[in-house]
Formats: structure tokens, sequence, C-alpha cells
């Protein structure tokens, strides 16, 4: 109820959309997007998190983000006919709702839906523009803390291996390893096998430039 895709429509409304959606509960990591094929239609998280990844020319994969509840993925291809541009991973304990490529066109209808769609737009695009800007002017142990602390909203635990976090920010896992050991000297993060459990996220910042603190 709470979407920011349904913001302002009327509960009837909200009501309506959400139960016109199917409800898909993830128990093992699925591919929900698959990168170049056509979606059916877009997917609501209720619950849980999915990883939005690109694959390179080359197979490179780059982690572009990770979409938590009551955000959506899919809508763009889904709404320009389009082929998907990523793949969008569902993680284990996710729910999520898919609403058909006919339900999104119905509701389409509502100058508010298309507003709250436009709206996902523009979030996406400044959500770019920040992480272009990170990569070019933030230094790795600052992207490394930028991220967990993306990763940590919500809960204090990140499960991901060091290897996967390594990938997510785009430096060798000797790099990782080291920025890791670091912030758990300092007190900010404990580490285990397959988790990150921050400590205190409010240290994972940028300081008057300086490196994390």
């Amino acid at each position: 109820m709470k979407a920011k895709i349904l913001a302002d429509l009327p509960t009837e409304k909200k009501m309506s959309f959400l139960n016109q959606c199917s409800v898909r509960v993830v128990h093992d990591p699925e591919r929900i997007l698959i990168q170049g094929d056509r979606p059916q239609g877009m997917f609501l998280v209720a619950h849980g998190r999915v990883d939005v990844a690109h694959c390179g020319e080359h197979g490179e994969q780059t982690v572009i983000c990770h979409i938590g509840p009551g955000d959506v993925v899919g809508e763009i291809e889904t709404t320009s006919g389009m082929p998907c541009v990523a793949t969008c991973t569902a993680l284990p304990v996710t729910t999520l709702l898919f609403c058909p490529t006919p339900l999104l066109y119905e509701f389409l209808k509502h100058p508010v839906f298309i507003r709250n769609l436009a709206a996902v737009f523009t979030t996406r695009i400044a959500r770019d523009n920040q992480s272009k800007a990170t990569d070019q002017h933030l230094t790795v142990d600052e992207r490394i803390g930028l991220r967990l602390r993306q990763l940590c909203q919500g809960s204090d635990r990140i499960q991901a291996s060091q290897a996967r976090l390594a990938e997510m920010v785009g430096c060798s896992r000797q790099t990782m390893n080291k920025s890791l050991g670091r912030l758990r000297d300092a007190g900010i993060i404990d580490i285990r096998k397959g988790e990150v459990r921050v400590l205190r996220p409010e240290a994972l910042t940028r300081v008057n430039g300086q490196s994390l603190h």
C-alpha cells in the first residue's frame, strides 16, 4: 500500500491494483527478469531484495543497484515494450507481486499513476548520476562504505560474501578484504562467513573529503 508507484491513489485503486497482481515467494535465488528478454510485466517487491546486474559485451557482470520493499523492476521495459536492459535476481526469502502488462496499461489511464511512474524514472536517473559521480570522485574505501550503508538499510546484517561485495563495488577481493579489515578494526563492522554486520552505520559516511572514520 505504501509503494511509491501507488502514491496518492485512492485506497480502492491501490487495493484493486494489488489484488490483481499475483504473489510469488522466492526461496532460492531466482532470475525474474533476464537481460535481452522481453518482460511480460513488472514486479513490485513486497519483502526482501532484488539485485539488478548488467552483463557486458564480453560477459563481465556489473551490479547496478539493489531493489527493496516498495520498489519496482521491469516497469520501464514493460511500458516501452523493449527488451530488459539488465538481469534482475530475487534473493532468498523475497516476496514479489507480479503486475502483467495489461494491468500496467490499465492503470496508466490514471494521471497520478503516470506521475508516479515518471517519478520512478527520475529516481533511476538520479541514482545513475550519483553512481557515476561516486566512481569518479570517491576512494575505494569510501565507495565500499557507501555500498555497505545502502545494503544495510532496514537491517544491520548484509548477507553477502566478500567476493560478492567486491563484485558489487568493482574492486578486487584483496582490496575488499583489506578495507573490511580496517572497518572491523575500527569497530564499525563485524565480519562472519557470508555475512557482514554493521555495528555503526553512521560511520559509513564520507567526512570532509577524508576516508571513512
